[in-house]
């Protein structure tokens, strides 16, 4: 009989999340250039988090501490590793990984102060006298000597952090869970001219501009479409804000373009529109109408994002757009050209009103 084992999984830090070290030996300056550029990536609109890893005498309301002066310059800090001043129940078996992955789903930046043992993509400073980094420091994306590195450094980090935010996965989440009550029939089973209902047109649009396309709530689907991935409503949470954290909360590091099922006329210029709105420190796209109306629902989301709908959801609201409102979120008007995409059909006198 053959024997067979498990592997022991390791937790490995994917590089589209926006995780990166500030390394180097002690002495080498980390910490006076973290505190140095924490003002100019602010300013970027940033939320930042500072990392310390393995950290040791920890004093966080001490003037001069190195986590007192990050907290000074505007970001969160948090202390991981022997001497953590965060102790959570059940959370003993969390790797540093796991914590860190966690924080990214909060942050646009998390920077780590570490060294070369940090299991993360670093930046490493030299201290004096040193000329290289030791050979067996592993992920290294730049070296950097004590000379005018304040501007090197605060450009690379803008550099990776907008590479690594284009390797996010971008999926797209059809609506389908509206009792349609006002139209009497399902709206996404409606037909179109060309003989596509109005989801498998929606599918198709978003399909070219997304890397996979699901199903959100319990409406009947067509055979065609039997074998695509389907999202269950979240318990207690009714309406749209249900679908939505549905796919948060399945996939919390992807972002989403998401579409109610009832918006017939969608084109791929419109998703390609929505998608080419986002930057770095953005957390969704939620655009404004030609009636100064903000539209929900065929919006682009970033994965932290979640953290806001999750914010909603709590308050007892079921208010989608209460989105459009919270920090962090852009909206853009729609061009004209596009507007027709955004167009909701309600009712049979709607419906009629669009045929030609």
């Amino acid at each position: 009989m053959n024997k067979t084992s498990v592997a022991k999984k390791i937790d490995i830090l994917p590089h589209h999340l926006p995780i990166i070290g500030i390394c180097g030996f002690s002495g080498a300056g980390k910490t006076t250039l973290i505190e140095a550029i924490l003002p100019e990536l602010l300013a970027e609109g940033l939320r930042v988090a500072v990392v310390k890893h393995d950290s040791r005498n920890i004093r966080m309301d001490t003037p001069g501490k190195d986590s007192y002066r990050f907290y000074e310059a505007g970001a969160d800090v948090f202390l991981l590793g022997k001497e953590e001043t965060n102790r959570i129940h059940g959370d003993q078996g969390s790797s540093f990984i796991g914590r860190l992955k966690r924080l990214s789903l909060r942050y646009d930046l998390v920077l780590v102060e570490g060294h070369g043992k940090s299991p993360v993509p670093k930046l490493w400073l030299l201290s004096e006298g040193e000329l290289a980094p030791p050979i067996d420091v592993k992920d290294i994306c730049g070296i950097f000597s004590r000379n005018n590195r304040k501007k090197q450094v605060l450009d690379a980090v803008l550099a990776w952090l907008k590479q690594a935010w284009k390797k996010t996965k971008v999926w797209g989440c059809v609506l389908i869970g509206g009792q349609s009550r006002r139209m009497g029939t399902p709206k996404h089973l409606l037909q179109r001219s060309d003989g596509n209902t109005w989801l498998e047109h929606a599918v198709g649009v978003l399909t070219p501009y997304t890397q996979q396309v699901v199903l959100s709530g319990p409406g009947h689907i067509p055979e065609q479409l039997s074998d695509m991935e389907r999202l269950t409503d979240i318990p207690g949470i009714g309406g749209p804000l249900s679908g939505i954290l549905s796919a948060c909360r399945w996939q919390p590091h992807v972002s989403w373009i998401v579409l109610a099922c009832d918006m017939p006329d969608v084109t791929g210029d419109a998703v390609k529109w929505l998608l080419d709105q986002r930057t770095v420190g953005t957390w969704g796209i939620v655009p404004v109408d030609q009636k100064n109306r903000r539209q929900p629902l065929l919006a682009y989301y970033d994965c932290r994002s979640a953290s806001l709908f999750e914010q909603i959801s709590d308050s007892g609201s079921l208010q989608i757009g209460e989105i459009s409102s919270r920090s962090k979120i852009d909206t853009p008007h729609i061009p004209e050209s596009l507007a027709g995409s955004w167009r909701n059909v309600n009712t049979p006198k709607e419906l009629d009103d669009s045929k030609p």
